[in-house]
C-alpha cells in the first residue's frame, strides 16, 4: 500500500502534492488545513509582551483574519476530498474544531467548526480518539491543540502567564494525558502493528523549536505523553508535523517516526507499506 503522509498547509496545497496524491492509495493528513502563519506571527509578537494578540489588534480585525483563515483551510479540506482518494485526517493545534478545551470563551472569536463541515465530504475520514482499519492495517488518531510537555516547567512561562495561568494549564495537560492513554489501554488488543497518526512529535524527537520568533525558542514543542504510548505499544509507525523545522525519519525504541515536514512548502512523505511492514520511505522536499 502506498501512503502519502502530509501535514501543515496553513491554507496552502500546492499542485505537486495533487499529483503525488493521485498516485498513492491512501493519504493521511496530520492537521492543520488552516493557520494563516501571520496570525502566529501575531501571536508570538505579543505573547513575548505578556499580552493577547487579538486584544492588542482589536477584536473586529482579527475576527477578520480568523474567517479569511477559516475559509483558507476549507479550501484545502475540499481540495483534498476532490482528489477521490480515501484520506485519513486529524486536526492540528491551527485548525477550528469543537473541542472542551475552547469552551467558555466569551469573544466569540471561532468562525465555525470543521467538524461539521467534513461530514460532507465522502472521501475523508476523521480519526480523532478513534481506531479503524484499512486494508487490515489499524490506524489510530490524535490531534487538535495540547498543552506541551515543556509547560509543566515554571520557568519556561513564568514571564508570560500568572500562576493561576499555570494551573490551569496543568489541569488541561493532566486531562489530555489521561484522554491520550485512555485511548489506547481501551483499543490494546487492537493495536499489533499499527499506525499511530498524530499533529504534534514526541518529547524531544524532532521538537527543538528553532524558530527565533517563538517565545519558546530553543525549548521543547512535543507532547511526552505520546512517548509513553510509543513505548507502551509499539506503534509499526507514528506520523507527525506541527514542527515545521524538520522532516526525516528517527526510531524511538522499535516504532519509526516519521515528520512529514510542511505541505505548504511541497514536502511530504511517501511512504510503501507491504504486508504490515515498512518497505520505504521516501520524502518530498
Amino acid at each position: 500500500m502506498k501512503i502519502l503522509a502530509l501535514g501543515d498547509f496553513h491554507g496552502k496545497f500546492p499542485e505537486r502534492l495533487k499529483k503525488e496524491a493521485k498516485k498513492a492509495d491512501l493519504i493521511l493528513c496530520a492537521g492543520d488545513f488552516a493557520g494563516d502563519l501571520n496570525i502566529t506571527k501575531l501571536l508570538f509578537k505579543y505573547w513575548k509582551q505578556g499580552k493577547i494578540w487579538h486584544e492588542e489588534i482589536g477584536i473586529k480585525k482579527a475576527r477578520k483574519l480568523l474567517k479569511k483563515d477559516f475559509n483558507e483551510g476549507i479550501k484545502v479540506l475540499e481540495q483534498i476530498n476532490n482528489l477521490n482518494k480515501k484520506t485519513i485526517i486529524i486536526f492540528g493545534n491551527g485548525d477550528y474544531y469543537r473541542s472542551w478545551i475552547f469552551k467558555g470563551s466569551k469573544l466569540k472569536l471561532n468562525p465555525g467548526h470543521y467538524d461539521d463541515i467534513i461530514k460532507r465530504f465522502k472521501n475523508i475520514i476523521y480519526i480523532h480518539k478513534k481506531l479503524i482499519k484499512i486494508n487490515d492495517l489499524p490506524i489510530a488518531g490524535h490531534g487538535g491543540y495540547l498543552d506541551i510537555t515543556e509547560y509543566l516547567k515554571r520557568k519556561t512561562l513564568k514571564s508570560i502567564h500568572s500562576k493561576k495561568a499555570h494551573l490551569k494549564t496543568l489541569n488541561r495537560y493532566k486531562r489530555e494525558e489521561k484522554e491520550v492513554l485512555d485511548l489506547f489501554k481501551k483499543n490494546s488488543n487492537k493495536l499489533k502493528d499499527f499506525i499511530f497518526l498524530a499533529h504534534y512529535p514526541p518529547y524531544k524527537v524532532f521538537d527543538l523549536i528553532k524558530n527565533k520568533e517563538s517565545p519558546l525558542y530553543n525549548k521543547h514543542g512535543g507532547f511526552e505523553p505520546y512517548n509513553q504510548v510509543i513505548k507502551k505499544y509499539q506503534p509499526l509507525l507514528y506520523i507527525c508535523g506541527h514542527m515545521h523545522e524538520y522532516q526525516g525519519i528517527k526510531k524511538l525504541g522499535k516504532t519509526t517516526i516519521v515528520t512529514t515536514g510542511p505541505a505548504y512548502e511541497g514536502k511530504a512523505a511517501l511512504i510503501d507499506i507491504e504486508d504490515k511492514k515498512i518497505k520505504s520511505i521516501k520524502f518530498l522536499r
